[in-house]
């Protein structure tokens, strides 16, 4: 199941960001998403490699950006990156939500030529506005592949992508000025709908502990399946 997800994960990864194969893992970069710790990564590792190391700390040093390098239930790639002066940077965590919403909320699903709404609600609840016409971009030549939802407000947003009977939800965020009026629970209510009513395994999100956002998701019925170390130097 596992492995299910982070196929999931390199696939909307990759959309969003430029892969490359490395030796034994996978390097995601965007140039015009600089130090995001999600869209800027070596990850899915499966060997200890210093020459990889050194080549993807060159390719971030390219852009200027920070290095971020993922970690999953690997203790000797934990020692050796801690070996090599890397530093703890964060945890992040993949959920899993087995409940369902029998109950259909009316949200507004994005066309590649109502992209701009999506990225402009995105880039404002992600407080990245320098980021908009490159998220633009990407959302608007890239709706075959993910399904972006805004809410009825405009005030509200998420991503969703189907591999191998799990729905994966991305990128949901809410306006700062919207927040905490039940926003964010109507969108994965919807998306657990979808699940339900497209005959699905389950719903699975990624969320890192500097969010703080753990309990949120506990509360909406989701669980913590494993974690993933993320360290940067």
């Amino acid at each position: 199941m596992n492995s299910k997800i982070e196929e999931i994960d390199s696939i909307f990864s990759g959309i969003w960001s430029t892969r490359k194969k490395m030796e034994c893992g996978d390097l995601f970069l965007n140039s015009n998403l600089l130090d995001d710790v999600f869209f800027n990564k070596l990850t899915n590792i499966t060997c200890i490699s210093e020459s990889m190391i050194t080549d993807t700390i060159d390719e971030f040093k390219k852009y200027n950006s920070k290095v971020f390098v993922y970690s999953l239930n690997y203790s000797e790639l934990d020692k050796f990156l801690l070996e090599k002066n890397f530093t703890h940077y964060d945890t992040q965590h993949v959920l899993k939500k087995n409940s369902y919403s029998s109950t259909k909320n009316d949200l507004e699903k994005i066309s590649p030529t109502k992209s701009m709404i999506w990225a402009n609600i995105f880039c404002n609840s992600y407080d990245c506005m320098d980021w908009l016409e490159t998220v633009n971009s990407i959302v608007k030549n890239s709706t075959s592949q993910i399904e972006y939802y805004v809410d009825t407000t405009h005030s509200a947003c998420m991503a969703l992508i189907e591999k191998s009977s799990i729905l994966g939800l991305y990128c949901l965020g809410t306006l700062p000025e919207k927040r905490k009026q039940g926003l964010a629970s109507l969108l994965i209510d919807f998306a657990s709908w979808k699940v339900k009513q497209e005959k699905l395994d389950f719903l699975m999100l990624e969320t890192y502990e500097k969010d703080d956002l753990l309990k949120f998701y506990e509360k909406l019925g989701f669980e913590n399946l494993y974690h993933k170390t993320v360290y940067t130097i």
